[in-house]
């Protein structure tokens, strides 16, 4: 048994990390989708600093569980489940009032995993971070908390079935928050990150194109040149089937560029998970601290333009909103935003 990192050179002049892993004589590789950069400044060799030591610990936690399930932890027959199956299994005897709950969770889960058949071994720690802000990125309000809930549930369920000999969701925080519970980037930090190189130039186009417009990720990543016309964006929302008719601005025409043919898509993105590492590494390369995921940009777009003093009416509109009530958070997000700049000022001494 053995787990190696090793590198593969794209042709873009990158390095693919990915775990060589050989074990009951079978060899099998895990691309984890990190990649070195050909290192040219000293933030450059940070970079691959940070994403090598990242991989290490991908590679030590790998050789852990493989050797957790070598001690007997886990059924030999087991080592192959389709997690997916085991998923789909859970929720039909599942019996509780809330399996609505479950059955969303797990239309969810099969979306984000993109294949049918998943091993148990592949369901890692970052793999159920990945799963979480695919969540928090699709969905609004406490429904993310709720779907990964039920989530860590099937889990549990699945540790004590051993299909998993470790739970890898065990120390993954499921919190519930009230309002905007996503960060919000100021119009000056929408600039800066439009100042700053991105690793994925489609990942930075797109995502500045859903600050212009506050599309969803889901509605970003289908759209297509058939949504376009002469300046004018029409979408039916993915989540909620109501139509959005946005006027694009000077910006938002600049990022789409010249009009393509009609059934390609707009945006050429990679994964879900791809698409956190790049936000991430973009967000910290302009010195912004703050957890910058797709489902940011939506938050920035509404509450930027309450800031601006246009009406409720209005964003709701753009936003595709089924009531006001989901706008007025936006409304109460500026309140809060004003009276913390309010108690920065200095005190005067009386």
């Amino acid at each position: 048994m053995g787990v190696e990192l090793r590198r593969k050179k794209l042709k873009s002049g990158k390095e693919s990390l990915y775990l060589d892993i050989y074990h009951n004589g079978e060899r099998n590789y895990e691309f984890l989708k990190l990649y070195l950069i050909k290192p040219i400044t000293k933030q450059d060799r940070l970079h691959n600093k940070e994403i090598l030591k990242a991989a290490e610990s991908l590679r030590a936690k790998k050789e852990l569980y493989i050797n957790s399930l070598e001690h007997g932890y886990e059924p030999e027959f087991k080592k192959k489940v389709n997690f997916i199956s085991y998923f789909e299994n859970f929720l039909s005897n599942y019996k509780n009032k809330d399996i609505r709950i479950v059955r969303y969770c797990c239309k969810y889960f099969k979306e984000f995993a993109g294949k049918d058949y998943l091993y148990p071994y592949e369901v890692t720690e970052q793999f159920c971070l990945d799963f979480k802000s695919y969540l928090e990125d699709h969905l609004n309000g406490e429904t993310p908390h709720n779907y990964f809930a039920k989530f860590k549930k099937l889990l549990k369920q699945a540790t004590r079935d051993k299909i998993i000999s470790i739970n890898p969701a065990l120390d993954i925080q499921n919190k519930k928050t009230e309002g905007i519970k996503k960060d919000i980037l100021s119009s000056d930090e929408i600039q800066a990150l439009a100042n700053t190189q991105c690793g994925n130039s489609e990942v930075k186009r797109a995502f500045l194109f859903a600050c212009c417009t506050g599309l969803r990720y889901c509605d970003v990543e289908a759209l297509t040149w058939n949504n376009l016309d002469k300046g004018t964006l029409r979408v039916m929302q993915s989540k909620t089937g109501r139509p959005v008719i946005i006027n694009l601005n000077t910006s938002s025409l600049k990022l789409i560029g010249d009009q393509g043919k009609p059934d390609t898509k707009v945006f050429k993105l990679p994964s879900h998970t791809g698409i956190l590492k790049s936000l991430k590494a973009w967000a910290k390369k302009a010195g912004i601290e703050k957890n910058v995921t797709f489902h940011v940009a939506r938050h920035s777009f509404a509450t930027n333009l309450i800031i601006h003093e246009v009406d409720v009416t209005t964003v709701s509109s753009l936003l595709g909103h089924t009531s006001y009530k989901h706008t007025q958070k936006y409304v109460r997000a500026v309140d809060s935003l004003k009276q913390q700049a309010v108690n920065k000022l200095p005190e005067i001494n009386l």
